[in-house]
């Protein structure tokens, strides 16, 4: 049975209210059954929009781009898929507009665009961060990540947490972006939260659920988590909420070390999972030895996902040497 959290259910039946209200309106004033045709009008364009985007399940090749994308540089590319983040630098002050993100798609209509969002690390350039903010001040804010400066592990299942991660996907839907790219969902994993493996499925659920009432593109809303492959194992309705999954150093990892094919067939055991139930599967592996990137890219294809090789700064980008099976 899917996870359903009590704050999603009163999210959702307060959507439901709202609606019925309205339509009461309309009935009752001419004036608002003129808003409503307005309204009816934007819904059918947004629904003539989301079917020129090309299907999920037939991107073949994307990019990743999270500090300070050049919006410009993209718009231009011929890439599927981009994830982006929702912002130039991660302030509120300098977050895209809707009309920046439909000149990405100018070029290419079928293009998708997807925002990134860490929802199991807080980070300080982030619009959310408050001065003074530190660890255990607020209470779900914890310990550093020593490999990434400004980040901290964040207790998740906690709804002030929770609440800051809504705000900001309102504002990704109001920018919009065809999806979100969840990062951290693997912050289960890590010895603090311990226990708390049910409270990130149910996060990441009620989250999808939230976007896809709110966005215009409804259920195509694309839910793409990233890492933390093994929940397919045993969460079936976990793979048939998501719209895909990203697996980072399934062939290389940061940087130029190969892993071994242990490693390899581990990732894919469960990556496969994904694949069978008709989701997307992108890889994303750390190389700039030529060899080593056209290793992954060989690899990832051959298994039937979407490979993109690029740097672990994510902050350009990156083509290969001549090696990938559809060059952008």
């Amino acid at each position: 049975m899917p996870f359903v959290s009590k704050q999603t259910i009163i999210r959702l039946l307060s959507v439901a209210l709202v609606t019925l209200s309205g339509l009461a309106y309309v009935a009752c004033d001419s004036g608002i059954a003129g808003s409503a045709r307005g309204v009816s009008r934007a819904r059918r364009i947004a629904g003539m929009q989301k079917a020129s985007r090309l299907p999920w399940n037939k991107v073949r090749n994307w990019a990743y781009w999270l500090d300070n994308p050049d919006l410009k540089q993209l718009g231009a590319s011929a890439f599927d898929l981009l994830v982006i983040d929702a912002s130039a630098d991660g302030s509120a002050a300098h977050a895209f507009t809707a009309q920046q993100i439909e000149m990405v798609r100018r070029a290419n209509p079928q293009r998708r665009v997807v925002a990134y969002l860490s929802i199991g690390q807080a980070e300080s350039y982030r619009g959310y961060w408050q001065p003074g903010w530190r660890p255990g001040a607020p209470d779900w804010l914890g310990a550093p990540d020593s490999a990434w400066p400004g980040n901290y592990w964040v207790k998740y299942w906690q709804p002030a947490w929770q609440e800051l991660i809504y705000r900001y996907l309102d504002a990704i839907v109001a920018a919009g972006f065809d999806g979100v790219y969840l990062d951290r969902v693997d912050a289960y994993q890590e010895s603090y939260a311990a226990g708390h493996e049910q409270d990130m499925l149910r996060f990441v659920t009620d989250l999808a659920r939230y976007a896809r009432v709110h966005s215009p593109s409804g259920e195509d809303f694309g839910i793409i988590v990233q890492n933390a492959e093994e929940l397919a194992g045993s969460h079936p309705d976990y793979v048939r909420l998501v719209t895909g999954i990203a697996r980072e150093e399934v062939y290389v990892q940061a940087t130029d070390i190969p892993t071994s094919r242990a490693e390899r067939a581990q990732a894919e055991r469960y990556l496969d999972l994904f694949l069978q139930n008709g989701r997307l599967v992108l890889t994303v592996d750390y190389a700039s030895r030529p060899g080593l990137i056209c290793s992954a890219y060989q690899l990832s294809r051959a298994k039937g996902y979407v490979p993109y090789v690029t740097d672990v700064g994510l902050d350009r980008l990156q083509f290969d040497p001549g090696c990938r099976y559809d060059k952008p």
